[in-house]
């Protein structure tokens, strides 16, 4: 990922690297502890899981969570590469010791407002986790479960974590009510969602499709000016039955205007269809690490 008005790359510059890492797990673990723990909701993942043995036994969080994080790393080795696990390994240190320093943080942020709680607590815990996402990192416990699916199935990481986190719901819902556990879904799917957001910005594509009478002008116009690829697709039309060609086209999503200007600078009655694409690999894009 290039930073605005620098070139710099994080996965080159360890220093930026490591700071955007640590300012994730904060993030995470303020959202945490000043907004999901002190109205018992739950992050999800073995956070939410230590806020419970809080809850219950009293159990430090940063030494609970490192506790359960150990086997969990353990059945990563498998799956993960050697750079991601050791980096999460730290982490989880650092997030072990985040979770322990803000574990008293909601007393200087009295809300007794579970809906605003759960809301800005989703916000900032998604937030964390995807900034550490974008980092090539994580921080043990369910981000190594969901990124293990990833690898290996290509199941979608908020999925795993939206489905996993059902279980830790239903716990916590018999433990300190059904009112909370609805409150703790609505939070996870924030955060979930957010976290899915932020680990993906500035990597987004559409494929575009053009029906145009000038597809050579318009293909020669992409290719020359906005330096992406263009392919034919041959086609027929259903009333006419002439024939034609469609052009095919994957372009950065802040490339979108100017793709459009180009195409309706040479014909304004071109019928251009613009979709999402999940993720694109070569041909000048970078691939999704997960």
């Amino acid at each position: 990922m290039r930073i605005k008005g620098k070139n710099v790359l994080i996965n080159d510059n360890c220093i930026f690297r490591y700071m955007l890492m640590i300012f994730g797990i904060f993030l995470c673990s303020i959202g945490i502890n000043a907004f999901l723990t002190p109205s018992k909701l739950l992050s999800g993942g073995v956070a939410g899981i230590s806020v419970i043995l809080y809850q219950l036994f009293g159990l430090n969080q940063g030494i609970s969570t490192f506790l359960i994080n150990i086997p969990i790393f353990i059945i990563g080795i498998k799956y993960l590469d050697k750079d991601f696990l050791i980096i999460s390994f730290i982490n989880m240190f650092i997030f072990s010791f985040a979770l322990g320093v803000t574990q008293n943080l909601y007393r200087y942020i009295y809300l007794n407002d579970n809906i605003i709680q759960c809301i800005y607590g989703g916000l900032l815990n998604g937030c964390g986790m995807g900034i550490i996402f974008k980092s090539r990192a994580c921080c043990g416990g369910l981000d190594i479960i969901a990124a293990s699916l990833k690898k290996e199935f290509n199941i979608e990481m908020k999925n795993t974590f939206l489905a996993i986190n059902l279980f830790i719901v239903a716990v916590g819902g018999f433990f300190f009510g059904f009112k909370l556990a609805l409150y703790t879904l609505v939070a996870m799917y924030i955060a979930s969602h957010t976290m899915d957001v932020v680990k993906d910005s500035f990597n987004s594509q559409k494929s575009i499709i053009v029906v145009t009478d000038y597809d050579a002008q318009i293909a020669d116009s992409i290719m020359t000016k906005l330096g992406r690829g263009v392919t034919y697709l041959s086609a027929e039309g259903a009333y006419t039955h002439h024939k034609k060609k469609l052009l095919y086209c994957i372009v950065k999503t802040s490339e979108i205007a100017k793709f459009k200007d180009l195409v309706y600078s040479i014909d304004n009655k071109s019928l251009v269809c613009i979709n999402d694409v999940n993720e694109v690999r070569g041909g000048g894009f970078r691939g999704k690490f997960l």
